[in-house]
Parts: structure tokens; sequence; C-alpha cells
């Protein structure tokens, strides 16, 4: 972690990983999709852009309590951020957040009656920041076996993002 606080590791990790997996309810069961948020730490948000047409946005009108996981196995990074979302309706905020790659997604570019923005405000978040070498791993794994003691894998922890 290199003296870095618990907050500014999350932030760095996220911005890291950028893909997320963000976990939304239908009904009684819970589905992960794959986004890539535009990252505002100064504002502590993370924002997307959205078709206002797909089922899992209907699902945050209902549900805005969602889940953001981000993995990054080569590295052994790992976060889970909970907070909810809110979606906003803002022409000139899109236009002002729009970035090149979602003309993957929409193509009529910024203008795009579709694109809704959802708004991402985290709560807390849990981390999990390992050791990326595979051999220290095993060393740390066969040490273990060898003390009876669990191995320490790296850093983790929980923190209130409210503040």
């Amino acid at each position: 972690m290199s003296g870095e606080s618990p907050t500014d590791l999350i932030w760095r990790l996220i911005g890291e990983i950028g893909i997320c997996m963000i976990v939304t309810r239908q009904g009684e069961q819970l589905l992960g999709r794959p986004m890539a948020g535009l990252i505002h730490k100064s504002e502590n948000l993370i924002w997307f852009f959205a078709d206002r047409r797909t089922a899992h946005v209907q699902d945050l009108s209902r549900h805005p309590h969602v889940c953001l996981t981000f993995a990054d196995i080569k590295v052994q990074s790992y976060v889970s951020v909970s907070g909810h979302i809110q979606q906003i309706d803002d022409t000139a905020l899109i236009a002002s957040l729009w970035v090149e790659p979602a003309l993957v997604y929409f193509p009529d570019g910024p203008a795009d009656p579709n694109i809704l923005l959802l708004k991402f405000v985290p709560e807390s978040a849990e981390f999990w920041d390992s050791p990326a070498n595979p051999i220290v791993l095993a060393i740390k794994f066969i040490q273990a076996k060898l003390t009876g003691e669990r191995p320490d894998l790296g850093t983790q922890g929980k923190i209130d993002m409210t503040s």
C-alpha cells in the first residue's frame, strides 16, 4: 500500500482496473453486467452511460442500491463498492462527460436520445490487494502450511466511502 490511504488505494485500483461488473437486482435475482465507468474521485462519483431501453435501467428504478466489483487477476487486486445509482437525463451533462469509446454503444454520439447517465454514489468499499508474483504467493502458502498460520496475502480492508 506504500503510505497510501485505504480510500486512495480503492480509487487507484478502480481507475487502474477500469471495467467493473455492476450487480443489480431483478426481482429476487442478482445480475452482473460489465460496464466501464467514468471515475470522478474528487466528486466521490462514478458515472456510466446507459441505454434507457435496457432491462437493467428499468431494474435500477425499482432497486437503486447496487454493487460494483472490480477485479484484476493478473496483479491480484480486487475491489467491491456498494452504493446507490441515480438516473440522470441531462443532455448538457451527457455532452460534457462524453468519451469517444461510448460511440461503440451510441453511434449517434452524445445526442442519441436513448442515452441516460447513471450516477453511482459509493457508500462502502472493500479491497484486497495481494502480491502479483505467483512465486511469492506459492512461497507464502508453503510457509503457512509449514507454520500452521494463515498466509499474509497482502492488504485487505473495508471503508466508509460517504465521508
